[in-house]
């Protein structure tokens, strides 16, 4: 519940549409036969929309309590060790640069996420560059 020194602790249905609508982002073709990353899918979009919001040790501790008690319904599948194994991020800029459509999919190493940013900072770069030369020459 929000307080005056948890003002931004403002829940509600739409953080829950918010993760329900980056989930069907995912193209199946991709997950098909992967339960795991599917589940890691969902702990991811679950991370961002709510653990990334919270700022006491407490709160975060009882959201994780929480993710790992749903993990319980996926039976043998839901092994927090390999759900929560980090990195575990998601971002359409894999897809992108790897030719798929847009969806997303997982980042394996924080050196491939970095080697991704890069080459998406230099075309953005370009796109700007090339863009300012045309308005203003």
């Amino acid at each position: 519940m929000p307080t005056a020194r948890k003002f931004h602790y403002q829940f509600n249905l739409r953080d829950f549409s918010k993760v329900v609508q980056n989930i069907n982002l995912a193209q199946p073709g991709l997950y098909k036969g992967k339960p795991n990353d599917i589940i890691r899918l969902w702990a991811h979009e679950c991370h961002r929309v709510w653990l990334d919001r919270l700022i006491f040790e407490e709160d975060r501790n009882v959201y994780m309590n929480w993710m790992t008690n749903a993990l319980k319904d996926f039976g043998e599948l839901g092994k927090p060790d390999v759900i929560f194994e980090e990195p575990l991020m998601y971002t359409s800029y894999v897809a992108a640069c790897e030719g798929h459509e847009a969806s997303y999919l997982p980042v394996t190493t924080m050196e491939k996420l970095k080697e991704i940013l890069e080459a998406k900072l230099e075309e953005y770069n370009e796109a700007v560059a090339t863009m300012n030369l045309v308005l203003f020459n």
